[in-house]
């Protein structure tokens, strides 16, 4: 739902925007001509428009902004989740004139990991497909083949990782980088397979994008104690394969968008708040088409959780 404070002008002495609600969602600024100027999210909208008018006094780029807003439409959520994953989808979408561009990557390239005969891990280059079933853990999203494998070059001569165990340098014996003294000598027997293995799987960990960890699409079902008026008490997040299809009021409505939407593309920035909201355990997780409650496999990992 989407509510509009009467047209204001910012002044030196300032206005509070008291008729805006304090409860989470998403909010934009338009100007005097209803052109889209910002799109923000808190978890408490009143206060962060106030913050806004506040700081729109300092000379700068946010004075700005704030001098040519008129008006300040909110959309109220059960909470912070789904304002996160409303105003990301919404920026890329409408793409506001004062918001960082964020653009959505078409062609993509990632890395997997196979193991080679003697057991080292090689990472290999592969298409990442925007729609797809995610079956194994990928690590990375790059613009192209030459990037991942720079990517790679660079985390090997960081962390004195060995190319040559890694499949991206050809010969026999001790590396010429272990020759230099960047290389730990995984190619020379001086480390393990499972050292090499363990140390080349914590530097590329920050950028796993992990399987599907469920049998199918499911809820996230987000719930507010006490709902102010016209905020929704529970909203449901449709996701399946880290794709967000969109926030829904009802189960039916949900499970609708599930029969009837196209399947909506990966995005990077909507999968990390996916699946930082299952790991913290800030979700319920529900069948789509049931609504019963699904175990979190996420929770297992998080050790404050567990």
């Amino acid at each position: 739902m989407a509510i509009a404070i009467e047209p204001f002008t910012i002044t030196r002495a300032g206005k509070p925007a008291e008729t805006l609600p304090r409860c989470s969602g998403v909010y934009r600024f338009f100007d005097a001509a209803g052109a889209l100027l910002y799109i923000g999210k808190s978890v408490d909208i009143r206060s962060r428009v106030t913050q806004h008018i506040n700081e729109g006094r300092k000379p700068g780029r946010h004075q700005r902004l704030m001098s040519q807003v008129r008006q300040v439409d909110c959309q109220m959520t059960a909470g912070e989740v789904g304002a996160l994953l409303i105003e990301n989808e919404a920026i890329k979408r409408e793409v506001p004139l004062f918001n960082r561009r964020q653009r959505r990557l078409r062609r993509l390239w990632t890395i997997t990991l196979t193991p080679s005969a003697e057991g080292f891990l090689q990472p290999t280059a592969i298409d990442f497909l925007p729609v797809a079933t995610r079956n194994i853990d990928t690590f990375g999203l790059y613009a192209n083949k030459s990037r991942v494998i720079s990517s790679l070059q660079n985390l090997a001569r960081d962390h004195a990782l060995c190319l040559r165990m890694m499949g991206l340098d050809r010969g026999h014996g001790p590396c010429f980088q272990h020759q230099l003294g960047r290389c730990d000598g995984a190619c020379a027997g001086e480390e393990s397979t499972m050292a090499h293995n363990a140390r080349l799987l914590d530097q590329l960990a920050r950028q796993r994008i992990a399987a599907w960890p469920f049998e199918g699409p499911l809820l996230l079902a987000e719930h507010t104690i006490k709902p102010i008026e016209k905020q929704p008490e529970q909203q449901f997040h449709l996701v399946d394969q880290w794709a967000w299809y969109g926030c829904f009021d009802t189960l039916t409505a949900a499970h609708d968008a599930l029969l009837t939407e196209q399947t909506p593309a990966f995005d990077r920035d909507a999968y990390r708040l996916i699946y930082s909201a299952m790991y913290r355990g800030r979700v319920n997780l529900q069948d789509v088409t049931t609504g019963q409650p699904v175990v979190n496999v996420l929770l297992s990992k998080n050790p404050h959780t567990s």
